[in-house]
């Protein structure tokens, strides 16, 4: 059990640590813009809304955000995850005459629960990095020039 909690407190404070990270880009969004528009880069109608918008999609902390998400949801789904594991071994187990080779809790079920968990959470994680490259944010160059009417 404390272990659970100890990642549990963990991922609480990466929770912290990213809300932090996309609090300090919005608030330093301002400031980027002021630079860029005393430089010219970025043309002076442009709002401080509209740009704070842009550089938090170009800027932001998205990937770890993913990950983040991604780590929540496997910690929240590893007990029912193994819970339910176990319950279709059991009845696949009683189905076979109860061989004490495939009991619950020897070597070859441990093993079939980690490489299970080890294949949804590949896949979870292939699901959110797909969703990620699909729905990738330009870049910071890429709003300049978007800005700017498509010129550099």
């Amino acid at each position: 059990m404390m272990f659970f909690l100890i990642i549990l407190a963990g991922l609480v404070a990466w929770g912290g640590h990213l809300a932090w990270r996309w609090k300090q880009t919005r608030d330093f969004a301002p400031e980027v813009l002021a630079v860029r528009k005393a430089a010219g880069e970025v043309p002076e109608d442009v709002s401080d809304v509209e740009f704070t918008d842009l550089y938090l999609r170009s800027e932001g902390p998205r990937a770890a955000t993913y990950f983040f998400v991604c780590a929540a949801i496997v910690f929240v789904l590893l007990a029912p995850f193994v819970a339910g594991f176990n319950q279709v071994w059991r009845i696949f187990w009683r189905l076979s005459g109860q061989s004490p080779v495939f009991e619950t809790g020897t070597l070859i079920h441990t093993f079939s629960v980690f490489i299970a968990f080890m294949l949804v959470t590949i896949a979870l994680l292939a699901i959110a990095m797909r969703r990620y490259y699909a729905l990738m944010p330009p870049s910071f160059k890429q709003v300049i020039r978007d800005l700017n009417g498509g010129q550099t």
